[in-house]
């Protein structure tokens, strides 16, 4: 569903009415798009609706200049300084606070809720993405007392700069070439260029199940266990695959 500034700011407007976020039983206040935008209904109750709306506005005004913040948490009853019943109270005592008559008020009321509307539904940007997966080798020694598995990672960098690269699962993982641990994952010893191909080594023990879900150009998975000298040679697989394996 499409909403429009309009809409929101008419329902900023409906909530304002009497004592604003300060009103008994606001959950019943509260429109659809404020409600959604939230993320309350009305099992929630009045102060958990009072409260996921105070988190709201409070996460919102900050982009607003000083004078607009002022009138837009004033007219909404969440200034503690301004508890009156009714929200023309309010605005007078913005009024004579500011020096301006009421009518200037209600002005800047307005664009101060545009202004908030605005920044609740702009666009958000997803993630930029930093690298892909070309390859992972995985073996798995099942001859080798604990048994262990190896994985092999080949990733390309999207754009300059990227220095890092987060496995699916860092516990017990020691690095063996490539890259170095760091507390959120691993760590290249240069920026790569976009484009840059990077290729690591890391060893962990088989001591728990472990999942790969990823979307990668090649994925290889090599069994080494007791009746097998050596690791077989890995067989060629589609490319372009969702490719998972558990072990």
């Amino acid at each position: 569903m499409t909403v429009s500034t309009h809409q929101l700011v008419c329902e900023l407007k409906s909530l304002c009415r009497g004592r604003g976020v300060q009103a008994p039983g606001l959950e019943k206040h509260i429109g659809p798009i404020l409600r959604t935008a939230i993320a309350s209904d009305e099992r929630d109750g009045a102060e958990t609706s009072r409260e996921k709306l105070r988190t709201w506005v409070d996460g919102l005004v900050h982009v607003l200049p000083d004078d607009l913040r002022l009138i837009v948490t004033t007219a909404l009853g969440m200034n503690p300084q301004a508890q009156h019943l009714f929200l023309t109270h309010r605005l007078d005592w913005l009024a004579d606070r500011s020096h301006r008559d009421a009518r200037t008020v209600r002005r800047r009321l307005d664009d101060g809720f545009e202004r908030l509307a605005e920044a609740a539904l702009r666009p958000r940007r997803r993630p930029r993405e930093e690298w892909y997966i070309a390859r992972i080798r995985v073996e798995l020694l099942l001859n080798e007392s604990p048994p262990a598995r190896v994985e092999h990672w080949t990733v390309v960098a999207l754009r300059d700069g990227v220095d890092e690269f987060r496995l699916p699962c860092t516990t017990d993982v020691t690095v063996l070439s490539g890259a170095l641990k760091g507390e959120c994952g691993l760590r290249f010893r240069k920026p790569l260029r976009a484009g840059e191909t990077q290729e690591f080594c890391v060893r962990a023990p088989l001591s728990a199940p472990v999942s790969y879900a990823l979307r990668c150009e090649r994925f290889d998975l090599i069994v080494a266990d007791e009746s097998t000298n050596d690791l077989p040679a890995p067989r060629d697989p589609n490319q372009r695959t969702w490719a998972t394996a558990n072990t």
